[in-house]
């Protein structure tokens, strides 16, 4: 009976002890960031910082931070140029990225935060500035970014925390000329992700406007075969200004090397569209290498050569069939 006592505290404990982590944790999602608009915003935008500007500005924006929680947090905060992740979304969380070569304004570069690190009271909201400084140099289309906020948490004895950001989008322009997208394919390469092996191919928006609502149809057909050997669909992407990113599809099985040709087919929410082809192969080393750690699933001998085994069993169904009927005639003459 005692030891089932202890047992029943234990677990009291233990579960007291989770509920309360848990509730530390949500309590670092309990906050809000919102931007105080000014006089430059477009009007009809009013949950993030779309300002018309002229060159050489300079202006004080501000954020408020609300913290909801019962206890006083701080607050990191930084600010990141714009880009395109590899599932096609813009991303404002990256802080270090292979610029495109086409970037001539980096929103990064015009922001500049009066402090990064804020300590806002328990159910209370602080005001945070950012000096903007546009460049005398004119620009066109749009340069965008976002200043992302999140809780100044140490890591937990696992190493692993839930951190829950906010990030307020910021664009800038200064005209209204409305600039035609465009984009440009590079290379294909395999790699692997989580231990899943894909493809990637590297698309490039070489112009300073949001390319939105992207549909993308992908095809990739290894040399001697008139049917792909993959296909796949993917909608409502959307490609950052004046970014490169490499699109990433999943090969969803182990690598079989050899040539190969990536097509992909892209129209966007405006009816522009973009066609590519590209060959590429799959050095046999390489698959050997990407295979030993992936946990897609290999194929079986049935469905490596299952057109094979059909096509020989069809065969000898026929054979099989004209030497039945063959008797057939032969005992009825």
């Amino acid at each position: 009976m005692r030891i089932i006592k202890k047992a029943v505290l234990f677990l009291m404990f233990a579960f007291s002890a989770l509920g309360f982590q848990q509730l530390v944790l949500a309590d670092s999602n309990d906050f809000s960031v919102t931007p105080v608009l000014t006089e430059n915003q477009n009007p009809e935008v009013p949950s993030y910082f779309d300002l018309t500007v002229t060159p050489n500005q300079k202006q004080t924006l501000k954020i408020k931070i609300k913290n909801n929680s019962n206890e006083s947090v701080k607050y990191k905060l930084y600010v990141n140029t714009a880009t395109t992740n590899q599932n096609g979304i813009i991303d404002y969380s990256i802080n270090n990225f292979e610029k495109d070569e086409s970037l001539k304004l980096s929103l990064k570069d015009c922001l500049t935060l009066t402090e990064q690190l804020v300590d806002v009271p328990a159910n209370s909201e602080k005001e945070v500035s950012l000096e903007l400084s546009v460049p005398e140099t004119p620009f066109e289309g749009i340069a965008l970014g976002g200043i992302t906020v999140e809780p100044s948490i140490e890591k937990g004895s696992n190493g692993v925390n839930n951190i829950f950001t906010r990030t307020l989008a910021i664009q800038l322009t200064e005209t209204a000329k409305k600039i035609s997208p465009k984009l440009e394919g590079g290379e294909v390469k395999v790699s692997q992700e989580n231990l899943r092996n894909n493809v990637k191919f590297e698309l490039r928006n070489i112009t300073p406007t949001i390319i939105s609502k992207v549909n993308a149809e992908i095809a990739i057909t290894k040399k001697g075969n008139k049917n792909p050997l993959l296909t796949q669909t993917k909608d409502q992407l959307n490609f950052a200004p004046n970014s490169k990113f490499n699109l990433m599809t999943e090969w969803d099985k182990q690598f079989d090397p050899g040539d190969y040709t990536y097509s992909i087919n892209l129209t966007d929410g405006e009816g522009n569209k973009w066609s590519f082809s590209k060959k590429f192969k799959i050095e046999a080393e390489i698959a050997e290498n990407l295979n030993k750690t992936s946990v897609d699933r290999k194929e079986s001998f049935f469905e490596k050569y299952f057109i094979y085994i059909i096509g020989l069993l069809s065969i000898l169904f026929i054979v099989f069939a004209l030497l039945m009927l063959n008797r057939y005639f032969k005992i009825n003459s």
